[in-house]
């Protein structure tokens, strides 16, 4: 009898780890799923505006929401993400998220190395900045942050943004609601414009 306790004690044990790896994977897919359904329906309709980017930025560049020094209070006001593995998911595939070539769809993909590259041309040449990423990319670049999604993925928060020059551009921060099959913006809760 002795011996039977920590074998039950261990097989318990393994059983929830499993149902918790299994959770965590069921997350992981339906945020990817998610966030490819949600920034493809943005690009759709921003795309047709007609002096919409021809480049989009790789990783989100001057919207990021994690500079916001209120980030969790934003989630929590418009998501109330109450489930601890599912929030520490969201916030590290916001961090970790970059612009895929199927998501980027016909936008060219500007990645950070291009960046930096420009920025160093920019400082040694004595070129301007923009006038590089001009050479490249009709009017300016579009960039997107990783939806973060509530728990039961029919609400997101989104960061968009335009730069077309040194001092032209914006942005927002957008809540999506998923209603009927589609996206759909709920609220627009910050905006910026250079």
């Amino acid at each position: 009898m002795k011996f039977l306790i920590p074998i039950i004690v261990l097989i318990s044990t393994f059983s929830c780890k499993s149902e918790l790896d299994n959770h965590e994977v069921q997350l992981r897919e339906t945020d990817s799923l998610k966030t490819r359904e949600l920034i493809n329906q943005i690009l759709e309709r921003e795309q047709k505006f007609p002096r919409f980017p021809s480049c989009i930025s790789e990783k989100p560049r001057a919207i990021e929401l994690r500079r916001y020094k209120q980030f969790d209070q934003i989630l929590n006001t418009y998501l109330d993400i109450r489930d601890s593995i599912h929030l520490k998911i969201q916030k590290e595939k916001f961090k970790d998220f970059k612009i895929s070539p199927e998501l980027a769809g016909k936008l060219q993909i500007i990645t950070e190395y291009d960046f930096e590259k420009f920025e160093n041309q920019s400082k040694t040449k004595g070129t301007d900045f923009f006038e590089i990423l001009d050479s490249l990319c009709v009017n300016g670049y579009f960039s997107i942050s990783k939806p973060i999604f509530n728990e039961t993925f029919d609400l997101a928060v989104v960061q968009t943004g335009v730069i077309c020059g040194g001092f032209c551009g914006g942005g927002e921060m957008t809540i999506y609601e998923w209603i009927n099959g589609k996206w759909l913006e709920k609220e627009i809760v910050s905006v910026w414009v250079s």
